[in-house]
């Protein structure tokens, strides 16, 4: 009785550690729900759309050099969008709800833009932080970011 229950105790503490080491490992820099540096602000072609997908996000650079971080997740559902360079779209699986390259719904049953996360630069380098999701309800030309 004494080891099973010695043994259940060592059990427990195991899944609250390991728990604790996985909500932490999250919260790092370059993880999804904080800070992610996308790269050098002249790896990104203007025009161009990249996904990060353990970011969850697509990084937009406008033609005039700005940029804009969509989240990839469809605002109807959640389900995850698809972004068709051929068309210039982001798509959504579920209900084939499309967005332009800025996230603007084009569609319905969605009735509102993808959101977006914050665009940062330190240097020449762009981040994007992911610890705040910014609802939105369509694009605006405010949304982009720009180095000074």
């Amino acid at each position: 009785q004494t080891g099973l229950g010695a043994l259940s105790l060592v059990a427990v503490a195991e899944l609250g550690l390991g728990g604790v080491l996985f909500l932490q490992a999250r919260s790092l820099e370059g993880q999804y729900g904080g800070l992610i540096t996308a790269g050098a602000a002249d790896e990104f072609v203007p025009g161009s759309v990249t996904q990060f997908a353990e970011g969850n996000f697509f990084l937009v650079r406008n033609e005039d050099g700005g940029f804009m971080a969509v989240h990839n997740r469809c605002p109807h559902l959640g389900c995850t969008v698809n972004w068709v360079e051929a068309k210039g779209k982001f798509y959504c699986p579920c209900h084939a709800s499309s967005f332009n390259a800025y996230g603007e719904y084009q569609n319905q049953p969605v009735t509102r833009a993808l959101d977006t996360f914050s665009v940062l630069f330190d240097d020449e380098l762009v981040k994007v932080d992911t610890s705040h999701i910014q609802m939105r309800a369509h694009y605006s030309p405010d949304q982009i970011h720009y180095r000074n």
